[in-house]
């Protein structure tokens, strides 16, 4: 892989035994590595069959068969869903945070099924911010009715708290793909509503069929980003309270994915047949969805953005993981500065390793890089390409990392570990396993080695130093 080399303290392979998926990814939480789309507890038997017999309306659900469900909450009172899409990320729809002074008394719970009561799975937090998509109109609130909200703080992953996957770039369901959407909102059109978290499970409409049945309302309704869900009969819909909520399509074999946000409909569970023969006042229409797919590069520039600056760019403890951008699906944005600092006790070295790389490839990694500085801003080294970098081993207890991207090749990030060392644990016997980029670098790399099995690793530092005048 591509390398530019500055101080390199020094590059080796096999000092310390990594095994793949032992760290933590800081867009996950420590413990059990948990999966977008994964659920622990299903509802039931998933097949096609079975989708299509389900109670007309819909019907409640089990604790934890939809774990990226959460409530938002106005003063502790339910009032709209939304979606978990990382342990910090929440999408919604825009017409739900509306209210100016809303963030004062927003809150977000995951892992809720009765409403009623509360229960020991239950987490909420804060909301730190959202943002609505730019697009979105009050006037027209249909069309770009999608918001993302950022968690003040991350909630612990489980068997009850999940996220939905993002849909690749590429993915499609096709028309009459049987997808389920959920919240706890009213049985019927101006019903009750339930305690229980319910489910129904809705065909999505041909593009074509959907625009022409919102066209036949009585104030006709366009816009780029609507999908259509539901039965022509209707009998099954989304309500009055489900606003936010997720549309997910399970990928055969696969995981939930989140296809749509559910924003509106006129009535619940109405039928279309003939609109036209009907009064406005008796025509019915499809669920209508916020289409991910239209604005999934929207959702991935704000996610990943923001995660540049998570905890103000200090990775935290002594040993951990990194992950950028948070999902491995998702490819970073152009035009990026991201920027963390590990700081570890005095005395103690830090030990870097890579298992997955994708930066725009460069022989001087002149566009799109990252960069390891070591204490006094000592540029250790300058990493682009596909190649992951060998393991790094600083010899001070501060390491500062630069990511930057230009405006044009993307790639899929990278995944690092960290931990710190001190000079007593280190391999004495490194030398027979170095591999080094610049033949001129392995007389300073054998001369390292012989100080570190004499103990005396400071006098590298000294020497390396030396060389720089």
């Amino acid at each position: 892989m591509p390398v530019a080399s500055g101080e390199l303290l020094f590059l080796m392979v096999g000092i310390v035994c990594f095994r793949e998926g032992c760290s933590t990814p800081m867009s996950l939480q420590s413990g059990r590595n948990w999966k977008c789309g994964k659920k622990v507890y299903e509802s039931e038997s998933w097949n096609d069959l079975s989708l299509l017999t389900r109670i007309v309306g819909g019907n409640q659900v089990k604790q934890g068969s939809h774990p990226w469900q959460v409530s938002l909450k106005r003063r502790q009172w339910h009032f709209c869903g939304g979606t978990l899409v990382s342990d910090k990320w929440v999408i919604t729809a825009a017409h739900c945070v509306l209210d100016r002074n809303l963030l004062g008394y927003l809150t977000v719970t995951a892992g809720d099924h009765d409403l009623s009561v509360t229960e020991e799975e239950e987490q909420t937090l804060p909301v730190k911010f959202f943002i609505k998509h730019p697009n979105f109109n009050p006037k027209t609130p249909m069309n770009y009715d999608i918001a993302l909200l950022k968690m003040d703080g991350a909630f612990k992953l489980g068997p009850t708290v999940l996220p939905a996957c993002l849909p690749d770039p590429d993915e499609k369901f096709d028309p009459g793909f049987i997808c389920t959407t959920c919240g706890w909102g009213r049985l019927t059109e101006n019903g009750i509503l339930p305690h229980v978290l319910q489910e129904v499970d809705l065909p999505i409409l041909e593009h074509s069929e959907c625009s022409r049945v919102l066209l036949t309302l009585k104030k006709p309704i366009r816009g780029d980003t609507l999908m259509c869900a539901g039965f022509p009969d209707g009998g099954r819909d989304a309500c009055q309270g489900d606003s936010g909520g997720p549309l997910v399509c399970r990928r055969r074999h696969g995981a939930w994915t989140l296809v749509g946000v559910t924003s509106w409909g006129l009535g619940c569970a109405r039928s279309w047949l003939n609109n036209l023969s009907k009064k406005y006042n008796q025509r019915g229409s499809p669920g209508v969805f916020t289409d991910l797919s239209k604005v999934l590069p929207w959702i991935q520039e704000n996610i990943n953005a923001a995660s540049c600056s998570i905890q103000d760019g200090k990775l935290p403890d002594n040993e951990g993981g990194l992950r950028f951008p948070e999902s491995p699906k998702h490819f970073y944005q152009n035009n990026q500065l991201c920027v963390w600092t590990l700081l570890v006790p005095e005395g103690m070295h830090i030990l870097l390793n890579f298992s997955h790389f994708d930066v725009e490839p460069d022989t001087f990694c002149d566009y799109d890089s990252l960069s390891v500085y070591s204490k006094d801003d000592r540029l250790v080294g300058k990493f682009c390409g596909a190649d992951p970098p060998v393991p790094i081993l600083v010899g001070s207890n501060t390491v500062r990392l630069k990511f930057v991207s230009d405006n044009k090749k993307s790639g899929a990030g990278f995944s690092m570990t960290y931990r710190a060392l001190t000079p007593a644990t280190l391999p004495g016997k490194c030398c027979l396993r170095a591999v080094l980029y610049k033949t001129y670098l392995k007389s300073l790399y054998l001369y390292y080695c012989k100080l570190l099995e004499a103990g005396t690793f400071q006098l590298w530092e000294n020497f390396i130093s030396s060389k720089r005048r």
